[in-house]
């Protein structure tokens, strides 16, 4: 590579190696998103949408039909079932739906993101900036959060910026060829049986507006490309094609405009100005603290040090550009739904610190650098300071910690500050790999930690309610759900739990029914034509809330008497419940 500037090291030499996955900085990428992702991965109690997908994979398991995703045996039209097949294949492995089957998907998914980023990134960096671009998609502050947890933000962003990576990787390399558009409508099609539409027209609008930005637009009318199509509509309509002649067109289309509409309801225009205004600075702070380094390429000047990397950098920058309209004017959107293109974030962060270092001669850049990590390390050293204060003080905060774990989290803080600090002294390659790993490596540590015992105290225990609940329950207890439920509860009750309308007239009313779930807003809507009692109140809230939101009352009718044999049961039951919940209710 051209020196960009004087003091250019030569350890920063992007030489494109054979093989670039026997370097040991991917073996520490790998290391690193190991123990991030893949330690305490069931410590949090299953949570948000986490029971839903679980719940649609073990009724895919009971029922036979892969085809059509159901939550008690209702029809959900919410996305395609790419995830909840994984999820089922798993749960046959470990004869259960449980923490790591619901999880593992999006670990392995985080895991092969984070290494096709540094093999692309290898293309146009030094191996010290393709690792901190591996790093920074994998810690940074939403990744963290996402990339543990069963939903399907991890698992369609390996798809949906796989399918942009990849192609643009193969097209670097060989060009237009069938290669370069089949693998790259691979992705596309695995990524529309993940959660649908977005992946196509990402993909579509990105690369066509690549083609005709660099001059090359006759490459969309190749061979190749349609090959490529032809390979995406045989992976989707795999499944799109029994799914319409099973629902038929309306279903279909419900499948991927349920989860859209809702974005615009209740609109004003004093909310979408909110949302347009403070959407940025939101998307800033879910990618920090390396979205800080993507703010040197609002500076012209330093655009100018890009040099051979120039393809890459405006492929990234379209890919960032021409999407970020799809989730910026929505006023709904939230920053996950711009998760699938944190990877090209990461890879422009990556990119500049490698510019940063190649520029290390001259003051201002520099500068900019010993800035960041002076901030990451104030940061660090601060963070331990206040959980220290907050742990050891009686101030109430729900991420107070055992004062054992408060010290040893401070004394790692202020290693890995001082460490990241002391590599300032240095321009060596050695030093920023400190300053890089030591950044990683205190917000893994944060998030693993801290983050996730701090979620534990104050998360609801819902499958221990439900557990106490299954107590009180006559054996072999048929319980009927008015209308559907939350998923959390119907999940751990581990049950078949049949759905059934509301019955707001006698007449309405099934005499076969004795124990029936219900949720809360629907006794609200009219009281219930027979009499009953409670027997217990199932919170599905994530975390512990003065008011709980997501509730479910379960009850049993008064107005018959049971038969003798639920009679016989019921006296058996209820003692034991009452001792084992303390004659709470």
């Amino acid at each position: 590579m051209p020196i960009l500037q004087p003091g250019v090291a030569p350890e920063c030499s992007t030489t494109k190696p054979k093989k670039w996955w026997l370097e040991g900085e991917l073996a520490l990428l790998i290391v690193f998103v190991l123990g991030a992702y893949f330690t305490r991965m069931s410590d949090l109690t299953i949570r948000g949408e986490e029971s839903r997908r679980g719940l649609i994979a073990r009724e895919m398991l009971s029922t036979g039909d892969w085809i059509v995703p159901r939550c008690q045996g209702v029809t959900l039209f919410s996305r395609p079932p790419l995830q909840n097949w994984l999820i089922a294949g798993l749960a046959v492995w470990r004869g259960e739906i449980d923490a790591v089957a619901l999880r593992l998907p999006s670990d392995v998914a985080l895991l092969l993101t984070a290494v096709m980023i540094y093999g692309y990134s290898r293309r146009f960096l030094s191996p010290l900036g393709a690792l901190t671009s591996g790093l920074a998609y994998a810690s940074m502050g939403q990744v963290l959060e996402l990339g543990r947890m069963g939903e399907t933000d991890a698992l369609f962003t390996f798809f949906v910026s796989g399918s942009l990576i990849v192609w643009h990787w193969c097209f670097q390399r060989w060009g237009s060829t069938f290669r370069t558009w089949c693998l790259g409508y691979l992705f596309v099609g695995l990524g529309m049986l993940t959660k649908g539409p977005q992946a196509p027209v990402y993909f579509a609008t990105v690369v066509g507006v690549y083609l005709l930005w660099t001059r090359q637009w006759r490459a969309a009318f190749s061979r190749a490309h349609a090959a490529g199509i032809a390979v995406y509509c045989l992976i989707f309509g795999a499944w799109q094609i029994p799914f319409v002649r099973m629902l038929g067109p309306e279903g279909a289309g419900r499948m991927y405009v349920n989860d859209v509409g809702h974005r615009f309801m209740d609109a004003t225009v004093f909310s979408v100005g909110e949302h347009l205004f403070n959407f940025p600075f939101e998307l800033f702070a879910c990618m920090l603290p390396w979205s800080g380094l993507l703010v040197v390429w609002l500076i012209p000047r330093f655009r100018q040090l890009i040099g051979e990397a120039r393809p890459y950098y405006l492929f990234l920058t379209l890919c960032i550009a021409v999407t970020f309209p799809t989730v910026w004017l929505p006023p709904g959107a939230r920053p996950r739904y711009f998760m699938p293109l944190y990877p090209c974030a990461a890879l422009l962060a990556g990119l500049a610190a490698d510019r940063l270092w190649l520029a290390a001669g001259v003051s201002g850049w520099k500068a900019f650098w010993k800035a960041f990590v002076c901030a990451c390390s104030v940061a660090m050293i601060a963070s331990g300071v206040a959980l220290l204060v907050v742990s050891l003080g009686n101030f109430g905060i729900w991420l107070a910690q055992p004062a054992a774990h408060a010290w040893a989290y401070a004394a790692v803080c202020l290693v890995l500050g001082v460490l990241a600090w002391r590599s300032l002294r240095t321009d060596s390659p050695g030093a920023r790999r400190l300053a890089v790993v030591s950044i990683a490596g205190f917000l893994a540590l944060t998030h693993c930690t801290v983050g996730i015992s701090a979620l534990q105290s104050v998360s609801v225990d819902t499958a221990g309610a439900v557990a106490r609940l299954k107590t009180k329950l006559p054996k072999g207890t048929k319980l009927i759900s008015f209308e559907q439920v939350h998923h959390m509860f119907v999940f751990y009750f581990n049950d078949d739990v049949p759905v059934r309308p509301v019955p707001r007239m006698p007449a309405d009313v099934d005499d076969e029914v004795t124990y029936f779930c219900v949720a809360p807003g629907e006794l609200e809507k009219g009281p219930l034509p027979f009499a009953w009692e409670p027997i217990d109140v199932i919170i599905c809230d994530r975390r512990i809330e003065p008011y709980p939101r997501a509730r479910v009352v379960v009850g049993r009718r008064t107005d018959r008497p049971a038969s003798a044999a639920i009679q016989a049961a019921a006296r058996e039951t209820e003692p034991a419940a009452i001792e084992q919940t303390g004659g709470r209710q």
